[in-house]
Protein backbone atom coordinates (compact mmCIF):
# COMPACT_ATOMS: atom_id res chain seq x y z
CA UNK A 1 0.00 0.00 0.00
CA UNK A 2 2.95 2.41 1.03
CA UNK A 3 4.12 1.58 -2.25
CA UNK A 4 1.32 2.24 -4.62
CA UNK A 5 0.82 5.99 -2.68
CA UNK A 6 4.24 6.91 -3.12
CA UNK A 7 3.98 6.14 -6.71
CA UNK A 8 0.88 8.24 -6.59
CA UNK A 9 1.41 11.26 -3.95
CA UNK A 10 3.58 13.58 -6.19
CA UNK A 11 1.05 13.59 -8.99
CA UNK A 12 -1.81 14.01 -6.09
CA UNK A 13 0.52 16.87 -4.78
CA UNK A 14 0.83 18.47 -8.49
CA UNK A 15 -2.83 18.07 -8.59
CA UNK A 16 -4.06 20.10 -5.67
CA UNK A 17 -1.06 22.63 -5.64
CA UNK A 18 -3.04 25.80 -6.24
CA UNK A 19 0.26 26.93 -8.24
CA UNK A 20 0.56 24.04 -10.53
CA UNK A 21 -3.09 22.35 -11.02
CA UNK A 22 -6.34 23.36 -12.72
CA UNK A 23 -10.05 21.70 -12.31
CA UNK A 24 -11.52 19.88 -14.31
CA UNK A 25 -15.03 19.01 -13.13
CA UNK A 26 -15.63 19.52 -9.30
CA UNK A 27 -12.78 18.07 -7.37
CA UNK A 28 -11.69 16.42 -10.21
CA UNK A 29 -7.85 18.78 -10.99
CA UNK A 30 -5.11 18.11 -13.35
CA UNK A 31 -2.02 19.58 -13.44
CA UNK A 32 -0.66 20.35 -17.16
CA UNK A 33 2.89 21.25 -16.50
CA UNK A 34 3.70 18.07 -14.52
CA UNK A 35 1.00 15.53 -15.98
CA UNK A 36 2.25 14.82 -19.69
CA UNK A 37 5.98 14.94 -19.03
CA UNK A 38 5.43 12.29 -16.45
CA UNK A 39 3.10 9.98 -19.02
CA UNK A 40 5.61 10.64 -21.29
CA UNK A 41 8.31 9.35 -18.83
CA UNK A 42 6.57 6.40 -17.94
CA UNK A 43 6.28 5.05 -21.66
CA UNK A 44 10.76 4.74 -21.45
CA UNK A 45 10.15 2.24 -19.21
CA UNK A 46 8.73 -0.09 -21.03
CA UNK A 47 12.43 -1.67 -21.95
CA UNK A 48 12.99 -1.57 -18.29
CA UNK A 49 9.70 -3.68 -17.34
CA UNK A 50 10.55 -5.83 -20.21
CA UNK A 51 14.15 -7.09 -18.65
CA UNK A 52 12.39 -7.25 -15.41
CA UNK A 53 10.18 -10.08 -16.51
CA UNK A 54 12.33 -12.00 -18.09
CA UNK A 55 15.57 -11.42 -15.80
CA UNK A 56 13.31 -11.06 -12.29
CA UNK A 57 10.25 -13.44 -13.21
CA UNK A 58 11.77 -16.00 -15.47
CA UNK A 59 16.06 -16.05 -14.40
CA UNK A 60 15.99 -15.24 -11.06
CA UNK A 61 12.92 -17.43 -10.18
CA UNK A 62 14.61 -20.64 -11.69
CA UNK A 63 17.88 -19.82 -9.61
CA UNK A 64 15.58 -19.36 -6.04
CA UNK A 65 13.34 -22.51 -7.07
CA UNK A 66 16.75 -24.42 -7.14
CA UNK A 67 18.09 -23.03 -4.26
CA UNK A 68 15.00 -23.65 -2.15
CA UNK A 69 15.05 -27.49 -3.38
CA UNK A 70 18.32 -28.07 -2.31
CA UNK A 71 17.61 -27.10 1.20
CA UNK A 72 14.54 -28.86 1.30
CA UNK A 73 16.13 -32.00 0.19
CA UNK A 74 19.29 -32.29 2.31
CA UNK A 75 22.27 -30.90 -0.11
CA UNK A 76 25.48 -30.88 0.65
CA UNK A 77 26.39 -27.13 2.82
CA UNK A 78 29.02 -26.54 -0.58
CA UNK A 79 26.12 -27.44 -2.75
CA UNK A 80 23.87 -25.27 -1.04
CA UNK A 81 26.44 -21.96 -0.84
CA UNK A 82 27.27 -22.80 -4.97
CA UNK A 83 23.84 -22.58 -5.77
CA UNK A 84 23.16 -19.38 -3.35
CA UNK A 85 26.22 -17.59 -4.88
CA UNK A 86 24.44 -18.13 -8.46
CA UNK A 87 20.99 -16.64 -7.29
CA UNK A 88 23.08 -13.85 -6.00
CA UNK A 89 24.77 -13.55 -9.31
CA UNK A 90 21.52 -13.55 -11.17
CA UNK A 91 19.67 -11.16 -9.24
CA UNK A 92 23.02 -8.50 -9.92
CA UNK A 93 23.17 -9.40 -13.83
CA UNK A 94 18.88 -8.64 -13.32
CA UNK A 95 19.75 -5.91 -12.04
CA UNK A 96 22.41 -4.36 -13.85
CA UNK A 97 20.70 -5.58 -17.31
CA UNK A 98 17.59 -3.44 -16.34
CA UNK A 99 20.31 -0.32 -15.55
CA UNK A 100 22.17 -0.61 -18.48
CA UNK A 101 18.93 -1.30 -20.68
CA UNK A 102 17.26 1.87 -19.03
CA UNK A 103 20.57 3.95 -19.18
CA UNK A 104 20.70 3.78 -23.06
CA UNK A 105 16.89 5.11 -22.96
CA UNK A 106 17.84 7.72 -21.09
CA UNK A 107 20.45 8.77 -22.76
CA UNK A 108 18.47 8.55 -26.02
CA UNK A 109 16.20 10.57 -24.30
CA UNK A 110 18.88 13.16 -23.71
CA UNK A 111 19.90 13.19 -27.19
CA UNK A 112 16.85 13.30 -28.64
CA UNK A 113 14.39 14.55 -26.12
CA UNK A 114 13.47 17.93 -27.74
CA UNK A 115 13.11 16.93 -31.11
CA UNK A 116 10.59 14.04 -29.80
CA UNK A 117 9.11 16.94 -28.60
CA UNK A 118 8.51 18.55 -31.22
CA UNK A 119 7.99 15.96 -33.12
CA UNK A 120 4.56 14.70 -31.34
CA UNK A 121 3.61 18.55 -31.00
CA UNK A 122 4.32 19.02 -27.64
CA UNK A 123 6.15 22.41 -26.35
CA UNK A 124 10.21 22.14 -26.12
CA UNK A 125 10.07 23.55 -22.69
CA UNK A 126 9.09 20.34 -21.37
CA UNK A 127 11.83 18.69 -21.82
CA UNK A 128 13.56 19.69 -18.93
CA UNK A 129 10.89 18.37 -16.14
CA UNK A 130 10.86 15.71 -19.00
CA UNK A 131 14.70 14.24 -18.83
CA UNK A 132 14.38 14.58 -14.90
CA UNK A 133 10.86 12.22 -14.71
CA UNK A 134 12.44 9.70 -17.25
CA UNK A 135 15.45 9.38 -15.02
CA UNK A 136 13.05 9.02 -11.87
CA UNK A 137 11.27 6.40 -13.72
CA UNK A 138 14.03 4.41 -14.45
CA UNK A 139 15.55 4.06 -10.95
CA UNK A 140 11.64 3.17 -9.62
CA UNK A 141 12.47 0.07 -12.39
CA UNK A 142 15.28 -0.89 -10.59
CA UNK A 143 13.83 0.00 -6.83
CA UNK A 144 10.74 -2.42 -8.22
CA UNK A 145 13.06 -4.83 -8.86
CA UNK A 146 14.52 -4.79 -5.65
CA UNK A 147 11.48 -5.20 -4.11
CA UNK A 148 10.25 -7.95 -5.51
CA UNK A 149 13.33 -10.25 -4.72
CA UNK A 150 13.01 -9.26 -1.35
CA UNK A 151 9.71 -10.48 -1.18
CA UNK A 152 10.93 -13.59 -2.99
CA UNK A 153 12.93 -13.76 0.24
CA UNK A 154 10.12 -13.05 2.25
CA UNK A 155 11.39 -10.16 4.00
CA UNK A 156 8.06 -8.43 4.28
CA UNK A 157 9.35 -5.83 6.97
CA UNK A 158 11.66 -4.80 4.85
CA UNK A 159 9.85 -4.46 2.11
CA UNK A 160 7.20 -2.47 4.40
CA UNK A 161 10.12 0.01 5.63
CA UNK A 162 11.59 0.73 1.95
CA UNK A 163 7.87 1.90 0.80
CA UNK A 164 7.65 3.84 3.77
CA UNK A 165 10.86 5.57 2.88
CA UNK A 166 10.24 6.08 -0.65
CA UNK A 167 6.67 7.74 0.73
CA UNK A 168 7.87 9.99 3.02
CA UNK A 169 10.97 11.35 0.64
CA UNK A 170 8.71 11.69 -1.81
CA UNK A 171 6.24 13.72 -0.74
CA UNK A 172 8.49 16.08 1.71
CA UNK A 173 10.88 16.54 -1.87
CA UNK A 174 8.02 16.92 -4.12
CA UNK A 175 6.68 19.39 -1.73
CA UNK A 176 9.52 21.37 -1.24
CA UNK A 177 9.90 21.77 -4.95
CA UNK A 178 6.37 22.95 -5.58
CA UNK A 179 7.10 25.77 -3.13
CA UNK A 180 10.94 26.57 -4.40
CA UNK A 181 9.35 26.55 -8.43
CA UNK A 182 9.45 25.56 -11.58
CA UNK A 183 13.15 24.64 -11.63
CA UNK A 184 12.83 22.52 -9.19
CA UNK A 185 9.83 20.40 -10.37
CA UNK A 186 10.27 16.24 -10.84
CA UNK A 187 13.76 16.63 -8.59
CA UNK A 188 11.01 14.86 -5.37
CA UNK A 189 10.11 11.46 -7.24
CA UNK A 190 13.41 11.37 -8.53
CA UNK A 191 15.02 11.66 -5.34
CA UNK A 192 12.60 9.88 -3.78
CA UNK A 193 13.19 6.45 -6.59
CA UNK A 194 16.99 7.02 -5.83
CA UNK A 195 16.95 7.50 -2.28
CA UNK A 196 15.25 3.90 -1.45
CA UNK A 197 16.85 2.32 -4.38
CA UNK A 198 20.22 2.95 -2.71
CA UNK A 199 18.86 2.12 0.58
CA UNK A 200 17.51 -1.32 -0.89
CA UNK A 201 20.06 -2.35 -2.56
CA UNK A 202 22.25 -1.77 0.74
CA UNK A 203 19.67 -4.10 2.80
CA UNK A 204 19.18 -6.68 -0.22
CA UNK A 205 23.30 -7.19 0.04
CA UNK A 206 23.27 -7.81 3.69
CA UNK A 207 19.57 -9.86 3.31
CA UNK A 208 21.93 -12.22 1.26
CA UNK A 209 24.96 -12.38 3.15
CA UNK A 210 22.57 -13.75 5.96
CA UNK A 211 20.24 -16.05 3.88
CA UNK A 212 21.67 -18.97 4.79
CA UNK A 213 21.37 -18.71 8.22
CA UNK A 214 17.98 -17.11 8.73
CA UNK A 215 17.05 -19.72 5.95
CA UNK A 216 18.60 -22.26 8.80
CA UNK A 217 18.05 -20.74 11.64
CA UNK A 218 14.53 -19.08 11.44
CA UNK A 219 12.78 -22.21 10.95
Amino acid sequence: MFYNIGVWADKIIFWYSPSTSIEIIGTLRASPIYDLPIFLAYLSIIPGMAVFLVRMETDFVEEYDRFYTAIREGASLNEIYLLKDNMIQTAQGGLYDIFKIQGITVACLLLWGEQTLTFIGIDPNYKTLLFIDVVGVGVQVIFLSILNILFYLDKRFTVLVLAAIFLVVNVVFTYLSVALGPQFYGYGFAFATIISSVVGLFWLSKQFEDLEYETFMLQ
